[in-house]
C-alpha cells in the first residue's frame, strides 16, 4: 500500500491484509487491513496502538453494517422502516445515526434527505449490489419522500411516522469512518486512517509525516488520479454518479436522489469531493453539488468553512478557495 498517495473514490479497493510494517524512521509500527463492508471496499491503517487494532475496527464496521443496512431484514433500520408508528429502542450507534441525519437535514436545508428511500428503490436501487438476493423491504405504498421532521427521537427510542422510511446510504460510510477513528485513537493509536468506499477520516500521524496524502480518482478513467490532497485530523468524501447506475423504465438513473423531484439528480456535476472536520459532514455536503449544482456547493464551502472540488460534465475541475492540493 502506498501511504504517500492513497487513491480514494467510491468502491475503491486498495490491497489485501498487510502484516505489521514500520514508518520511515523505523520507530512506529504500522498495521493495515482491507475488507468488504457496507457494499464496498474499506481500508484501515493504524500507526502505533495495539497490533490487533485493525481487527477491532473491522469488527466495529461489521456491527454498524448489521445495524444500519436496509438490505438486512432484521437490522435496526429495517425494523424501524417496517413498523410505522411503533416506537423501538435502538443502540447508541443507531441513535447517533439519526442525530447525524437530523444535523445533515438541517445543515443543507433538506437537500440531504434520508427519507427518499422509496424514490431510490423506484429508480432501480432495490437490491444489494454485493448480494443481489438481498432486497430492501418497506411498507407497500410508501410515498417517494417521507417527512423527516416528524421522526421522533426520545432518549434512546425512535419512532418513524407512517409514510416515512429512511436510508443510511447518504451518510453511513462517513459516520462509520468517524466512529472507527474515534475507536482507534481511544485505543492508543498515534494516527489512523479509515476509508470506506471513497469516504475517508484521518487523525494523528501518518506513517511518514503529520499529514495524510490522499489521491482523488478521475471519475472518467479508473485508476487515474484527478488530484492529490494533504489533510490532517479531517474527513474527505467523494461522491460520483458514474459508479452506481440503474435503469428505470426507459431512463438511465443513479443513486443520488433530488428530494424535490424524487428522481435521480440532474446537475452540472459528475463527481464532488469535500474536505470537512469529519467524514460524515463531508459526505453530507457532497450531495449539494448533485441537487443544486457545483456553484451552490462552492458557495456553501465559502460560507461554512469547508473545502470542495467538482468534476463537471464538461470535464472541467473546479475548486473552492483554499483547496489543499498537493499538486499546486
Amino acid at each position: 500500500m502506498n501511504y504517500e498517495s492513497l487513491s480514494v473514490t467510491e468502491d475503491a479497493v486498495l490491497g489485501g491484509i498487510h502484516a505489521a510494517m514500520s514508518s520511515d524512521d523505523g520507530q512506529l509500527p504500522v498495521h493495515s487491513s482491507s475488507l468488504r463492508v457496507m457494499g464496498t471496499g474499506a481500508n484501515i491503517t493504524t500507526v502505533g496502538g495495539p497490533t490487533d487494532l485493525p481487527r477491532r475496527i473491522e469488527n466495529l464496521l461489521h456491527t454498524l453494517n448489521q445495524r444500519w443496512s436496509r438490505f438486512i431484514e432484521d437490522s435496526e433500520l429495517s425494523t424501524l422502516n417496517n413498523a410505522p408508528g411503533v416506537t423501538h429502542p435502538v443502540s447508541e450507534e443507531t441513535l447517533r445515526l439519526f442525530q447525524e441525519m437530523a444535523r445533515g437535514f438541517s445543515l443543507t436545508d433538506g437537500q440531504f434527505d434520508p427519507t427518499v428511500l422509496p424514490a431510490l428503490i423506484a429508480e432501480g436501487y432495490s437490491h444489494s449490489l454485493v448480494n443481489p438476493e438481498l432486497k430492501t423491504r418497506i411498507p407497500a405504498g410508501s410515498p417517494a419522500r417521507g417527512n423527516f421532521s416528524r421522526i421522533t427521537v426520545d432518549g434512546q427510542k425512535v419512532t418513524l411516522p407512517a409514510g416515512t422510511t429512511v436510508d443510511s446510504g447518504g451518510l453511513g460510510k462517513g459516520l462509520a469512518a468517524d466512529m472507527a477513528i474515534e475507536l482507534a485513537m481511544s485505543c492508543g493509536a498515534l494516527g489512523a486512517l479509515v476509508e470506506i468506499g471513497g469516504d475517508v477520516r484521518v487523525a494523528g500521524l501518518s506513517p511518514r509525516s503529520d499529514r495524510w496524502r490522499l489521491g482523488i480518482e478521475d471519475p472518467h478513467e479508473s485508476g487515474k488520479r484527478r488530484d492529490v490532497v494533504e489533510i490532517r485530523h479531517q474527513g474527505l468524501a467523494t461522491s460520483t454518479i458514474t459508479k452506481r447506475r440503474f435503469t428505470a423504465g426507459d431512463r438511465d438513473t443513479h443513486h443520488i436522489i433530488n428530494p424535490e423531484t424524487r428522481h435521480s439528480s440532474q446537475s452540472d456535476t459528475v463527481q464532488a469531493s469535500v474536505i470537512a472536520a469529519t467524514a460524515v459532514e463531508a459526505e453530507i455536503w457532497t450531495k449539494v453539488a448533485f441537487v443544486r449544482g457545483s456553484s451552490e456547493l462552492l458557495r456553501q464551502a465559502q460560507r461554512k468553512g469547508f473545502h470542495a472540488a467538482c468534476v463537471l460534465e464538461s470535464g472541467e475541475w473546479i475548486t473552492s478557495s483554499g483547496w489543499p492540493s498537493a499538486n499546486a
